[in-house]
């Protein structure tokens, strides 16, 4: 009897140990929304990896302690579809960029925590209560689009010094709209430019705007159709003859692809900063008590290629300042 006895104690220790066990090595599952379609099936894109390097960095890594969770907006799959098929898994953490992709998970769950990885005026457009407070399911990294716009208009006019009249192209189902439209006008009085706001909805419409446009240079809010085919969207500037500057999201791919330049925050840093707010997360934090974060370091790259082709002399100081100036 007592060594039955002892028998089922280490049997119930194994049991009991066996449990803690896999409790330790629970893998979390991180919920991404690309803003963007995929290009190549089975492939990470960029911002995956940026944000599984991040994530390793704080001691999460696939296979043994983490698993991404991906979904991306397709020929038969909007935005909308892709958030909802997502927040479907209830992973631990959502994670996306840009404001649209940051709203339609938040339209779907005030429960799961959401982290973004770079929203414009996330206060404005109602994501969070405040930058300090979010108060919310939503916390992580903005920019600020009362300095990057400004920013960004400044350097495009130093690349286009012959502008006199410079217009901002948006997509037209993004909340964030009316502010980058009063933060662009304000940007261009001062500057003593002309400005037409534009919003269009998707990618044919884009491209129309470019052939057609009467200006001479154009200012877009870096969205997910510009991410879809950026090669289509250069070809069309270049065919014009129409310089184009991207800000807000990331823009290196677009510039690569032939579009004139990009200012946008850097993209390593976003993630990084991203990742600190997953953490914490995961570690038990709720969203709504991490403050909003915002970047410091931003990147300006410009295409060589195509400012010759448009006939750009780039001033040697604004070579000086570019981070990448790609051949």
């Amino acid at each position: 009897m007592t060594a039955r006895r002892a028998l089922l104690s280490q049997l119930i220790a194994l049991a009991v140990g066996g449990t803690t066990c896999l409790a330790q090595v629970r893998r979390v599952r991180v919920g991404w929304l690309s803003p963007g379609p995929l290009q190549k099936t089975g492939t990470r894109n960029p911002s995956e990896t940026l944000l599984l390097g991040a994530l390793r960095q704080k001691g999460w890594s696939e296979p043994d302690s983490l698993v991404l969770e991906s979904r991306f907006p397709a020929i038969d799959k909007t935005l909308a579809m892709a958030a909802s098929e997502l927040v479907s898994l209830r992973p631990d953490v959502l994670v996306s960029t840009g404001t649209p992709a940051i709203r339609a998970l938040r339209d779907l769950t005030t429960e799961l925590p959401i982290v973004m990885v770079g929203a414009g005026d996330p206060v404005g457009t109602g994501l969070v209560a405040s930058l300090a407070h979010p108060g919310g399911n939503v916390t992580g990294v903005s920019w600020r689009l009362d300095d990057l716009i400004p920013k960004t208009l400044s350097l495009l006019h130093e690349l286009v010094p012959r502008a006199k009249r410079i217009d901002l192209v948006n997509q037209a189902n993004d909340p964030g709209h009316a502010v980058f439209a009063k933060v662009m006008l304000d940007a261009a009085r001062s500057r003593g430019l002309g400005c037409q706001v534009f919003q269009v909805r998707d990618e044919n419409e884009l491209v129309a705007t470019i052939a057609g446009s009467t200006a001479d240079a154009l200012l877009m809010i870096a969205t997910q159709m510009i991410y879809a085919r950026p090669e289509r969207i250069a070809a069309a500037a270049m065919e014009r003859g129409l310089p184009i500057a991207i800000t807000g999201g990331p823009a290196r791919d677009p510039t690569a692809s032939g579009i004139l330049c990009s200012y946008c925050p850097s993209q390593r840093e976003l993630f990084s900063r991203a990742a600190d707010c997953v953490d914490r997360i995961l570690r038990g934090a709720k969203a709504a008590d991490i403050p909003v974060e915002q970047p410091l370091r931003y990147e300006f790259i410009v295409n060589l290629k195509t400012a010759r082709a448009m006939g750009l002399t780039i001033p040697r100081a604004l070579r000086l300042r570019a981070d990448e100036m790609i051949e």
